[in-house]
């Protein structure tokens, strides 16, 4: 009786180990394996191999296509076709990176394979509802001319038969030229245009930064405004200063009004650089109709190296409702230029708007502390300060202290301290003495960060 007992005991406890895992747990294991490994994991029992063909495993994909081929093993262009036809069907959110063709032998494999990768998505009839491209750099060497206006028409062919499903598309680096931008852009607005006539908005994330290449002034092409007002549903947009004027923000406005509101642009963001356009006049009433058609607006502005404040005034207009301001001088320092009448005459107009402010300055023949401070102590809604810049510790000293009597809202400070010196010690120790003065402060309330950095 006693064995008999000690077998049903046995029989009754749960049975453990991976063949008695559920359903759910093994997707959750099996999500975080290679493609390799999940191969291999197929193959252990009719189980897993039913598991592994759960669509939740393929919904998310990226691929990194390399500038070299490798003979050794499989490259990531046969994988990505292979995985185009298998799991094609599955796939909603795909991300393709480029890195730079080796030769234009490699830029012709990238070409013929992406082809074959998006013949075999349309093949499958994919439901792809988010896009990323990034960092074709099409404007390369490498590319001869029939290779990339081939790219170009693969790419164009595929969004205009599949990019009615999309809510999110990313080109970011491509650096097209004008027709062939256009082009792309056209395409996709073609797709989108019956989702348009439902009232429904259709791309709702654009990403279009340095799509077009870098020296071309795009500001000049009225196709340019003509192609976005198609975009009826954007609520994030991404472009470089080269591409905005008046005409643009007016069809920006009219493509936000022709859905009632309901696809109004939240979040813009501008890139500019030095080396790219800039020179052209954006009137400030353009900036202000935007904004009434767009109630929820909210700007982002990064400018890399225009370091004269009447250039920078030219693209700081008072009538943006800026919410992020970038100022990036890198390395390069002049010493005719000075960073004050920015900090007091520039930033001071979005005192009542500006939210994030990220400054990285080689001001080494000039102080900006007070200009600094007193720009934070001006705009009552800044809630997040990144500055790289030559200061006093007792700047940061006495920007914690505002903090800390409430005078300031900040709830991130971010601070690199540059020093002329080889060691900083010295410095390391003042910061340190004065994150012990402010612990509490900084433990409970602050996302903080400073340090000292050699700036030789």
């Amino acid at each position: 009786m006693d064995e008999e007992e000690g077998e049903v005991e046995e029989d009754t406890k749960p049975k453990l180990g991976w063949a008695n895992l559920p359903d759910v747990c093994l997707r959750q294991v099996f999500w975080w394996l290679r493609d390799r490994d999940r191969v291999k994991a197929a193959l252990v029992c009719r189980h897993w191999h039913h598991i592994m063909r759960s669509p939740s495993l393929w919904r998310v994909r990226n691929f990194n296509f390399s500038g070299r081929i490798s003979r050794t093993r499989r490259s990531a262009l046969e994988t990505a076709v292979c995985y185009a036809k298998t799991y094609g069907a599955y796939l909603e959110d795909l991300e393709i990176r480029f890195s730079h063709p080796l030769n234009s032998l490699v830029a012709r494999r990238f070409q013929q394979t992406l082809r074959t990768f998006l013949a075999a998505l349309r093949k499958t009839g994919g439901q792809l509802r988010r896009l990323t491209v990034n960092h074709m750099a099409l404007d390369r060497a490498a590319w001869c001319r029939s290779v990339r206006n081939s790219l170009v028409r693969s790419l164009a062919f595929y969004l205009r038969r599949e990019g009615s499903r999309l809510g999110y598309l990313s080109l970011r680096g491509a650096r097209l030229n004008l027709p062939q931008g256009l082009e792309v852009l056209e395409a996709v607005a073609a797709a989108q245009q019956h989702i348009h006539l439902g009232r429904r908005p259709g791309i709702t994330h654009l990403n279009l930064e340095d799509f077009f290449s870098q020296p071309l002034a795009v500001f000049v092409s009225p196709a340019f405004p003509q192609v976005m007002n198609r975009f009826q549903g954007l609520c994030t947009l991404t472009l470089n200063y080269s591409c905005l004027s008046d005409e643009l923000l007016a069809a920006l406005s009219a493509a936000c009004r022709s859905l009632g509101g309901g696809g109004s642009l939240q979040t813009f963001t501008v890139r500019c650089h030095i080396h790219e356009p800039h020179i052209q006049v954006v009137w400030g009433d353009a900036w202000f109709h935007l904004a009434q058609h767009c109630p929820d607006l909210r700007v982002q502005i990064t400018v890399e190296r225009i370091l004269d404040v009447d250039k920078l005034g030219r693209i700081l207009l008072r009538e943006i409702p800026l919410r992020l301001l970038s100022l990036t001088s890198c390395y390069f320092s002049e010493q005719d230029w000075s960073a004050k009448p920015a900090l007091t005459s520039l930033v001071p107009c979005y005192r009542s708007c500006l939210q994030k402010l990220t400054l990285d300055l080689n001001n080494s023949h000039e102080s900006v502390d007070e200009e600094l401070l007193e720009v934070v102590l001006l705009c009552s809604r800044l809630v997040y300060l990144k500055v790289w810049a030559f200061l006093d510790i007792s700047f940061l000293d006495r920007l914690l202290q505002k903090r800390l009597e409430k005078k300031i809202i900040l709830r991130t400070i971010k601070v690199r301290i540059y020093t002329n010196k080889y060691e900083t010690q010295d410095e390391d120790g003042q910061l340190e003495e004065v994150y012990s003065r402010y612990r509490q402060l900084i433990n409970s309330e602050l996302h903080y960060l400073a340090i000292s950095y050699p700036m030789l």
